[in-house]
């Protein structure tokens, strides 16, 4: 190394000067912290790279197996607003009214126990029901059974993980809803239906066995007048009455209720009459209305012009804007060729076909997408008033139906009612021409009152009848649809955020081992820290001084020689010789400073003696290359001249090795006795570097660096603590060591520059 040459002071050492007062740390502000964490992460980005995508696998595989998106079925029961009715008798309004409160009934009917557990039946076998603790509970609480405001459908839907299990699971509560709920009311209808035909056989056979012997003659308004035969001989009738008729054969059904009491009849006619006339052909024509309305819809759907965010989107397509630029580059051929001959020369007429072929294969590559991104929009609105439509055209059939039978069940009522005999009064006489008034008889009346329950029971039976021949109000819509995937994006997003957690995790790690630790990261690092300034900045690590790049030996050897000369200009020139060189711990880069230090002093024409006062661990004989035999060691124990045991390197340095180690040499490293041996080892020389014991470890380096003028205190990249390197500049500080400051080793080429 080859510096500037300063000439030693031929005066006696001048007093120190007294040590300046020490300056107060620098303050990170908030930008430091936020580089000093960028400087955390470019520091360990492998670790973070590696053991990132380590977590972040795990992360991600969790968040996948755990958000995993279910597959959903569902299935559709139909409900209609109007109990369906051969023979409407009941109020329309009041039933449609009490639609909320019947689609709410069936709709916790579907999740009821007795339903789930009829559904068990067909379940007990799937995996995912057998997998279940309580799979009742379970499947009342992943069934979900909706029903919108006004709407004839309930919807029955299932999600699960297995999509196999969730259709199978729909099937089956839809099975048993329908088994459990609507066949048991049709069942129980049947029964009673059944029940009423009995009960009408039965009396209807009490009313023959009771009208034996009997009259029967229609009152006005009553029902059957029992008259009592007279007996004896009969009286002459008067002139024009016929005599009393036979009694009537027994007959069955409407024609007996026709017979019995005609009142029913006419009512059932008039209700019949009712339904015909006005009820059903209104209901028909709203539907049919609706039917063209939802036609008309249906149409304007196919034929409506495509969205202008479509035409965006179909003219941003890569192949369309590839045909649009074919199409250009045609035309302009043509246009150019045009231009430059006649128009119907054989090239341009070429030209032209091949731009007008173009044109058309770019409408025809815009039909094409725009109808791929057309089509799904118009297929779902299509699909759902195609729905409306197919319900609207089955409610009108079944409207249709009943008014078909509605007709002919008038048919045969007016058939009976015409085939009804006109009522004739019944009279006896008294054999001698007088009339007999009747008399009364319990009978009459306890006939009068079973044929009046008879009426009504053939009314009851006929009503079953035309109800179980109307059909259910409750019809299976839809079985279960294949299962699809819900939420998947949910899950997508979830094992992202999984995976970038795993880098965060890590990341989060190293910031906070950094910030626990506070190692020495960079320049700036430093110049926060304690009252002594950074007076050298050497740049890479201690082995690239003597490695094989030159350009970094190069950068060393020169960082070393501006050291060398801020410390001659600095306090060398006001009189200082004997410079300490230590670190806060070991292994921080004081052994190559002491001795680059002195090397550079050297070359530059002092005097200088480098003593390696490490005396427990000594390292500077292998820079020096001479054995670590007789030293400072012996220096201190008496047994050796300091003179004798300095060794003169070929560079012109000074060199006292540290020698043996033993305890009597670190006795004799403090008080009286290491000053002397310093004294003596300054008289000769210009400048003394002393490479001690790390500051903050062994006593005796504070009683070596206390006699010395300057303190350069080691910190060195990665391996120094910031709160140690504090310390020891605070130690450094209570000392009174007039000069003092901090060496960086280490650096980056940047930061040697400063």
């Amino acid at each position: 190394m080859n510096g500037p040459t300063f000439a030693p002071a031929l005066a006696a050492p001048r007093p120190a000067p007294p040590r300046p007062l020490a300056r107060p740390a620098a303050k990170p502000d908030g930008d430091g912290n936020g580089l000093r964490v960028l400087t955390y992460l470019q520091l360990h980005w492998l670790m973070i790279l590696f053991c990132g995508t380590l977590l972040g696998a795990v992360g991600s595989y969790a968040a996948w197996e755990l958000l995993a998106s279910k597959y959903e079925s569902y299935g559709l029961l139909q409900v209609s607003q109007v109990p369906p009715a051969l023979a409407h008798q009941g109020n329309a309004q009041e039933a449609r009214t009490d639609f909320t409160t019947y689609v709410r009934t069936m709709s916790g009917l579907i999740k009821s126990e007795f339903v789930l557990n009829a559904a068990m039946r067909d379940l007990k076998d799937l995996p995912t029901v057998k997998a279940q603790k309580d799979p009742i509970k379970y499947l009342g609480e992943e069934v979900l059974v909706g029903a919108p405001d006004g709407s004839e459908v309930i919807r029955v839907s299932m999600a699960s993980h297995n999509p196999a299990d969730a259709n199978k699971i729909v099937n089956a509560v839809q099975k048993a809803f329908l088994a459990e709920v609507v066949q048991k009311e049709v069942a129980t209808k049947q029964a009673r239906f059944r029940q009423s035909e009995q009960a009408m056989q039965d009396m209807q056979k009490r009313l023959e066995n009771m009208s034996r012997g009997h009259t029967l003659a229609k009152a006005p308004g009553d029902g059957v007048t029992p008259v009592q035969a007279v007996e004896g001989t009969p009286g002459v009738l008067p002139p024009g009455v016929a005599p009393p008729a036979a009694a009537p054969a027994a007959v069955s059904g409407l024609e007996l209720m026709a017979k019995l009491d005609p009142r029913a009849l006419v009512s059932r006619l008039a209700a019949l009459q009712m339904e015909v006339d006005r009820t059903l052909p209104i209901e028909i024509g709203a539907g049919k209305a609706r039917m063209r309305e939802l036609e008309g819809q249906i149409e304007a759907l196919k034929r409506a012009p495509l969205d202008p965010a479509t035409l965006a989107a179909v003219d941003n397509d890569q192949q369309v804007v590839d045909q649009s630029m074919q199409v250009r580059r045609a035309k302009a051929n043509h246009d150019f060729a045009a231009s430059a001959g006649r128009p119907d020369a054989p090239d341009v007429v070429n030209l032209r076909r091949v731009y007008e072929a173009q044109n058309a294969r770019l409408a025809e590559v815009r039909r094409e997408k725009a109808g791929l991104l057309e089509g799904g929009r118009r297929a779902a609105e299509g699909k759902l008033l195609f729905t409306e439509w197919t319900t609207v055209k089955n409610q009108v059939a079944r409207y249709e139906t009943q008014l078909a039978t509605a007709r002919i069940s008038m048919a045969n009522l007016e058939r009976m009612l015409n085939n009804l005999p006109q009522a004739a009064e019944v009279v006896r006489t008294d054999g001698r021409g007088g009339l007999v008034p009747p008399s009364y008889d319990p009978a009459d009346t306890d006939l009068r009152s079973r044929d009046g329950m008879y009426a009504r029971l053939i009314t009851q039976h006929e009503a079953l009848k035309l109800d179980l021949l109307a059909g259910q109000r409750i019809q299976l819509l839809q079985p279960a649809s294949s299962p699809m995937q819900k939420d998947i994006k949910k899950q997508v997003l979830g094992t992202v955020a999984g995976g970038l957690f795993g880098y965060f995790l890590v990341a989060l790690g190293v910031v906070a081992f950094e910030t626990v630790s506070r190692r020495v990261s960079s320049l700036a690092d430093l110049k926060s820290v304690g009252p002594a300034p950074v007076v050298g900045v050497i740049p890479g690590l201690p082995t690239d001084a003597t490695g094989r790049d030159p350009a970094r030996r190069a950068a060393a050897n020169e960082a070393i020689d501006k050291l060398r000369a801020y410390v001659a200009q600095t306090w060398l020139s006001r009189g200082a010789t004997c410079v300490a060189v230590t670190s806060p711990l070991g292994d921080e880069g004081k052994a190559f400073t002491a001795f680059g230090l002195a090397s550079s002093l050297a070359q530059a024409g002092y005097k200088t003696l480098l003593a390696d006062f490490d005396l427990r661990e000594p390292a500077l004989h292998t820079y020096a290359g001479v054995p670590n035999t007789v030293g400072a060691c012996e220096v201190l124990r008496g047994e050796t001249d300091p003179r004798s045991a300095v060794v003169t390197l070929p560079s012109g340095l000074a060199f006292l090795p540290a020698g043996k180690w033993s305890d009597e040499a670190r006795q004799a490293a403090v008080g009286g006795r290491l000053e002397a041996v310093l004294a003596k080892l300054k008289e000769p020389f210009d400048c003394v570097i002393l490479h001690g014991h790390a500051l903050l470890t062994v006593a005796e380096s504070v009683a070596v660096a206390r006699r010395c003028e300057v303190v350069l205190v080691c910190a060195r990249y990665r391996e120094t603590k910031l709160p140690l390197l504090e310390k020891a500049t605070d130690r450094v500080a209570a000392m009174e060591i007039p000069y003092s400051g901090v060496v960086y080793v280490g650096a980056t080429e940047t930061e040697a520059l400063c």
